[in-house]
């Protein structure tokens, strides 16, 4: 059934709108409609209003205040850094690493797999206390470590080897031995080298115009080979000292003393015997005497002409 026309429509909250007459008209609905939604909303306001307004404007001006806080404080790490396209001051960002045209100060650790200089100019590492250097393994363990201090030098590997410019060994160390391989080995000290145990060399010289001296102290000096012992002095003289003996043997051959004279100045003397008569007033056979040995080896002069022996050997050959 048709609503009469002048009934009235039944809208939300009509209890608070002035009613009006709807006129038979569609500019007179939709002037209806505009009313109707204008009331509306005058009672329903839709956004932030109050005090969640003056927040939320402080919120967006702090946020703006930092931010452009930020943007000073970038620009300015920017500036003092040196930062550019090549890289950062002095650092500079080439194929393969990176370069430093100036100095630079570590204060932690420094991982690198290559460290050189420039070209033509030298490469400077200092340290306040000590330097360190360690190399590790696959398994992250140190191998080898290098470590520099105030007084002391520390190498810690396994094997020491130091070469020449064509990679000659100079000096090698292990834990088994040291080698030397340099042609001479000089010892400046003045107190020489003293050596606790042996030592196996296929010679031993002193440098020109110096002495050569090989002494023990306290010890005995033992010189063994498994062929020969060559003792051989060019332009000067051999002595050989001790306190007690003095022992030269040969196992299976001979000990022989090549030279024009030979000198034992200190040789005892048997007791004189009678010199025959023909023989008494001949002044060469003054200082003639005979060599003659003991039963247990000991060397003693007797008178050239006669028995070669001792009046009392008790005495001559203890």
């Amino acid at each position: 059934m048709r609503k009469p026309l002048c009934e009235f429509e039944k809208i939300p909250y009509a209890d608070k709108i002035t009613p009006e007459p709807i006129l038979n008209n569609n500019a007179g609905r939709d002037t209806k409609a505009d009313s109707i939604r204008n009331s509306y909303n005058s009672q329903f306001k839709v956004g932030i209003y109050g005090w969640r307004k003056k927040c939320l404007y402080i919120l967006v001006m702090a946020l703006m205040f930092m931010m452009i806080i930020n943007l000073a404080l970038t620009l300015w790490v920017l500036k003092v850094l040196d930062f550019n396209s090549e890289g950062m001051g002095q650092l500079r960002i080439v194929p393969g690493g990176l370069q430093l045209l100036g100095q630079a100060l570590v204060l932690d650790s420094l991982f690198a797999s290559s460290i050189k200089s420039r070209r033509g100019h030298p490469i400077s590492i200092e340290s306040s206390r000590n330097f360190t250097v360690s190399t590790r393994d696959v398994n992250g363990f140190v191998q080898s470590r290098l470590y520099l201090g105030h007084d002391r030098l520390e190498v810690n590997v396994a094997r020491l080897e130091i070469r020449d410019a064509r990679g000659g060994l100079l000096l090698g160390a292990s834990h088994d031995a040291v080698t030397i391989g340099a042609d001479n080995l000089f010892i400046s000290s003045p107190a020489g080298a003293a050596f606790n145990t042996a030592v196996q060399t296929p010679l031993v010289k002193a440098p020109p115009s110096k002495q050569l001296m090989l002494e023990s102290p306290t010890r005995s000096l033992e010189m063994h080979a498994s062929q020969t012992i060559s003792l051989d002095s060019r332009a000067g003289d051999i002595s050989a000292s001790c306190l007690t003996n003095f022992k030269l043997r040969s196992t299976a051959g001979s000990i022989r003393l090549d030279a024009p004279s030979i000198y034992m100045p200190k040789l005892k003397s048997a007791l004189p015997l009678p010199p025959p008569a023909s023989h008494t007033h001949d002044p060469h056979h003054q200082n003639i005497y005979q060599l003659c040995a003991c039963a247990n080896g000991k060397l003693f002069l007797a008178p050239p002409h006669g028995v070669c022996a001792a009046r009392e050997e008790s005495l001559i050959c203890r």
